[in-house]
């Protein structure tokens, strides 16, 4: 009896001793800590058209490297990742041919800590040798379960007026619904001096799958299919040239371009 009463005191022993190491263990951990120097994110998307190569990114007169590389941009595309960390305050952005040395375009803006920030370049490139850029915020609020955050851009520089309308077909489990949401005469951006604030704005629709058309007046002049994700925040953009512009290629004629800007 006493040999077991003396095994039973050197059990409860070890296990005090192995809890006390666990909880000394614990304790030494290091408490997770904030970025203290959080970047300003930003992201390019390339819709410039007539530009005889891809474009390359300027960040404060350097060159921008995404894997080892600079950035090379083709049309209808993206910086891969999507974004580019930078440090915050006045940022330039500058966009060039693959052996430029002169910026098509330069875009200019003070970025905050955290925030991000899409620069869509635009527009046909000008015997001048100029294109154009605009600058918008990407609000990364999450929106209401169920739903998402799109915005629509007209980018196509010959479309004047173009309408965007969205035939929800199924919801975001892939069952059949109905619903609509409908973007409606929206100018092309470089018609006037754009007002980057009011095309930053996003409006928020129930997710799923959607037939988009483009309408010009009363006639459709595109269609796609579209999925829309719940949580995400996107840019629906009309690109390229609309019918009947002489010389026009496939690849630069009127469509539309999802972009998300937070994967």
């Amino acid at each position: 009896m006493k040999k077991q009463i003396i095994h039973k005191a050197g059990l409860f022993a070890l296990l005090f001793g192995a809890m006390a190491t666990m909880n000394s263990c614990s304790k030494e951990l290091p408490a997770a800590e904030a970025d203290p120097n959080p970047s300003a994110l930003v992201a390019v998307h390339n819709f410039a058209l007539l530009v005889p190569s891809n474009l390359t990114v300027m960040l404060n007169n350097a060159n921008l490297s995404v894997l080892g590389a600079p950035a090379s941009i083709a049309y209808g595309g993206s910086l891969s990742g999507p974004y580019a960390g930078v440090k915050p305050g006045a940022t330039t952005v500058g966009l060039r041919t693959l052996t430029g040395t002169a910026d098509l375009v330069s875009k200019s803006a003070t970025l905050v800590a955290s925030s991000a920030t899409s620069v869509f370049a635009y527009d046909t490139l000008t015997p001048a040798g100029t294109i154009k850029a605009i600058a918008l915020n990407n609000n990364m609020t999450a929106p209401a379960a169920g739903t998402a955050n799109l915005r629509f851009l007209n980018l196509s520089p010959t479309s004047a007026v173009l309408s965007a309308v969205l035939t929800r077909t199924a919801d975001g489990f892939g069952v059949a619904t109905t619903g609509s949401t409908t973007f409606g005469n929206v100018a092309y951006v470089g018609s006037t001096t754009p007002n980057e604030a009011t095309l930053s704005n996003f409006t928020n629709i129930p997710v799923g799958t959607y037939t988009l058309a483009l309408v010009s007046g009363t006639t459709p002049v595109a269609t796609t299919t579209l999925t829309i994700r719940e949580g995400k925040a996107y840019s629906l953009v009309a690109r390229g040239y609309a019918a009947g512009r002489p010389g026009t290629t496939t690849a630069q004629a009127l469509g539309a371009t999802l972009i998300l800007h937070n994967p």
